[in-house]
């Protein structure tokens, strides 16, 4: 007996550090499921029905969904560009030439840009897009990038997208399919077609479960160049690395305008959503089909934001093609060239 008694005694210490062994791994098994599974939590939390993560990504927008685009009427651009220029979008102020919306998270940049020759291929002048699909302000800006570009020609496909679901799982528009889960693809190229203008178009894919990601170098536009498809997409990234103002994403050339950035905030009011707590982006709770709706109806404050945000791209592009489309003669677009110095 007093052998087994001090076998007993001498195992003693080895028992109570695998039991804080096992404890210490259950705590971190535990703490990398939250983290993981952090974007459900939160939307679970603030009262959301679990599923919209991700809910059909890379999926083709429905007929009725790309109609909404490329069918967009310019009466809903006119609208939308009065309510700016006679400050009438409900919350509006303007402050050193920067309109804001106090009701919502929106922003809008209408003042004199900086002009650039226009890169020009097969004779048509170009949009140039340069963004990441982990990106917050590419994934909101989309919208608007669309509808300007369905005043020019139509997109024969677009797809349902997100931003990186630790950067907001906000709801967007993708070019074409892409890349979710790996990091340092490249993806270029779109379904768009125009009489008018070329769009070239890149993203850098990353995995979709982490936050906003972009190539890991000093020259990321470089990057772009050394992966360009053909010599058409070397040639845009190059200009668009020419005139060195590249700061963030999304970067876009309209014409002979160069963006740093989103000329345009759209992130939705609080009268869209069921929730909007905590500084929580009311744009991420809503559906697509949500925003489609707004957007075929030009009947709430954020429809109205998306086309005045597209008006500015569209003003932008109309000097280059010497306002040749139908919608650059519309009123609201001409007072918008006149404001940018691009009349």
């Amino acid at each position: 007996m007093p052998r087994r008694t001090g076998r007993r005694k001498e195992r003693g210490p080895e028992i109570r550090n695998l039991k804080i062994m096992n404890a210490l791994l259950i705590l971190i098994v535990a703490g990398l499921v939250i983290y993981i599974m952090w974007p459900s939590i939160k939307l679970a939390i603030a009262g959301q029905p679990l599923g919209k993560t991700l809910s059909g990504i890379n999926a083709p927008l429905s007929p009725a969904q790309l109609s909404v685009i490329n069918n967009a009427p310019d009466s809903y651009f006119e609208r939308a560009g009065e309510t700016v220029l006679n400050g009438s979008l409900p919350g509006e102020g303007v402050s050193n030439g920067v309109y804001y919306a106090t009701s919502s998270n929106f922003q809008l940049v209408l003042g004199r840009v900086p002009q650039f020759p226009t890169f020009n291929e097969n004779g048509k002048p170009s949009v140039i897009y340069i963004g990441a699909t982990s990106c917050l302000w590419c994934g909101e800006n989309r919208w608007a990038m669309a509808l300007a570009l369905s005043r020019f020609g139509s997109f024969n496909s677009l797809y349902i997208g997100y931003s990186a679901i630790h950067d907001a799982d906000l709801p967007t528009l993708y070019w074409k399919p892409q890349e979710l889960y790996v990091n340092g693809s490249t993806n270029f190229g779109n379904r768009y077609s125009s009489p008018y203008i070329n769009f070239f178009s890149v993203e850098y894919d990353s995995n979709i479960t982490s936050g906003f990601q972009f190539p890991p170098t000093s020259d990321p536009i470089g990057y772009f160049i050394s992966r360009a498809p053909n010599s058409s997409y070397e040639q845009a990234m190059s200009y668009m690395n020419a005139t060195q103002s590249f700061s963030g994403t999304p970067f876009t050339s309209w014409g002979s305008v160069i963006n740093r950035g989103a000329s345009g905030v759209v992130l939705g009011t609080a009268q869209n959503s069921s929730v909007s707590k905590g500084g929580d982006l009311p744009l991420t709770y809503m559906t697509h089909q949500q925003i489609f709706n707004q957007l075929q109806n030009l009947n709430t404050t954020f429809a109205y934001e998306e086309y005045a945000v597209a008006d500015i791209y569209v003003a932008e592009l109309c000097p280059s093609i010497g306002n040749s489309a139908p919608v650059c003669g519309l009123p609201a677009i001409q007072a918008y060239e006149q404001k940018m110095g691009l009349a």
